[in-house]
């Protein structure tokens, strides 16, 4: 008698065809360390409370798929990137983008010790993916790294206003500030993306590129800006 055939792991299936809605394609060992990030944010957050929901399928879709948005918008800028991800917290969006991309370097700055020791312990698990942790506020890295960066990307982790200084002297010229934001909805009226700050010192105008994810009915955006020649 043939031997059952095994039925495929949802979480790879799913996290396959949720990347590729968002035009982002996973090499088979993308899908097997991001199941392991995935493995070890589920397995903190039940003592760390690291982000608010602990079921598995929502950590999936609204934190590790989402984090893979900006992965087309920072492949155009080529290979051997640098990119910081301020405000990292569990993470998001910067491991998932450093397994999806491989750049030449993801540096996660968290400043909460917790999520830090958690930051460090992915980076023991996840030995070929590029990952670096800084402990330390964003608005205290002035002067470190001067316009080296080629992406700054943060999470609703920081404000306008904290992410764009940060950013600001973080880039290289022309080098994209990328912050993840959602709808604002009411009862009453659609949902409606928040204007974007007009003009920012050394930043280039917003765009905005909306996204939505499988499943959920929300509305999410990308706001982006390039990092001017002149200061």
């Amino acid at each position: 008698m043939p031997a059952p055939t095994q039925a495929p792991d949802w979480t790879r299936v799913r996290l396959h065809a949720s990347a590729v809605s968002l035009g982002v394609e996973l090499a088979p060992s993308a899908l097997d360390e991001l199941v392991t990030f995935l493995d070890e944010l589920e397995r903190w957050n039940a003592r760390a409370n690291l982000v608010g929901e602990h079921a598995r399928e929502t950590l999936l879709d609204r934190h590790v798929v989402d984090a893979l948005a900006a992965a087309p918008l920072l492949r155009s800028l080529g290979d051997g990137l640098r990119i910081a991800d301020l405000g990292s917290g569990a993470g998001l969006p910067g491991i998932p983008l450093a397994i999806a991309l491989r750049p030449r370097e993801m540096m996660l700055v968290e400043p909460r010790r917790k999520r830090a020791s958690f930051l460090r312990a992915v980076r023991r698990r996840l030995v070929g993916v590029p990952l670096s942790v800084l402990e330390q506020r964003a608005e205290d890295l002035a002067g470190r790294d001067r316009g080296s960066f080629d992406a700054v990307v943060s999470r609703a982790a920081l404000t306008d206003a904290e992410l764009h200084a940060a950013a600001s002297f973080l880039l290289r010229p022309a080098g994209l500030v990328i912050a993840y934001r959602g709808t604002a909805r009411t009862a009453t009226q659609p949902a409606r993306m928040p204007a974007p700050q007009e003009n920012v010192p050394g930043l280039g105008p917003a765009k905005v590129h909306p996204y939505a994810l499988p499943g959920l009915p929300r509305e999410f955006a990308l706001v982006v800006r390039e990092r001017t020649r002149s200061t």
